[in-house]
């Protein structure tokens, strides 16, 4: 009896092994996110005309984040993709910075493969700097979930998603003329 359930374990094991060896199809894939260059610094200045080193606030950058993806869909392919992204922002303080907290906000934009415009969400972040540290790295702990909805047919090379931060007019100016 006991020989006969462990012939009966290993054998289930061995076709579960097996069954998980003969699947080789690929996952489908999670879209495309790219940082956007112009919006992937940030330079902010204290109120006033000053544009030097002396006036500036903090200087932000975004130079990656973590993502992956999750499909839900039905027997024809059609159903939701959630994608989920966390962002990275550097804080550098700056000359002019007299708080504990640099303000900003970082974007996600949705495009369809041609580019076009399908959503634009804006996220506040307020990272937390303290007086003995010149510089701060923060990574969103929780991770925007980003819900799309899928024809059959469609999957995650049918969309593409940016991430930056939200600059001013005369921010991007700026960053345009000092990169």
């Amino acid at each position: 009896m006991l020989k006969k359930s462990i012939a009966m374990i290993v054998l289930g094991l061995g076709l579960g092994l097996a069954a998980c060896a003969g699947n080789t199809t690929p996952p489908p894939p999670c879209p495309e996110i790219q940082i956007l260059g112009a919006a992937s610094k940030l330079t902010r200045f204290k109120s006033g005309p000053g544009r030097d080193i002396i006036d500036m606030l903090h200087e932000d950058t975004l130079p990656g984040f973590l993502s992956g993806c999750e499909y839900n869909v039905d027997e024809t392919g059609a159903g939701d993709l959630m994608v989920f992204l966390a962002p990275t922002i550097q804080s550098a303080r700056g000359p002019a910075f007299s708080g504990a907290v640099a303000r900003m906000e970082y974007f996600i934009v949705i495009t369809d493969s041609q580019k076009n415009l399908l959503t634009k969400q804006r996220f506040p972040v307020e990272i937390q700097h303290t007086q003995n540290l010149p510089q701060v790295t923060w990574t969103k702990t929780e991770p925007n979930r980003i819900l799309i909805p899928l024809k059959a047919g469609q999957n995650g090379d049918d969309y593409l998603i940016y991430l930056g931060l939200q600059l001013t007019q005369e921010e991007l100016e700026y960053q345009r003329n000092h990169p």
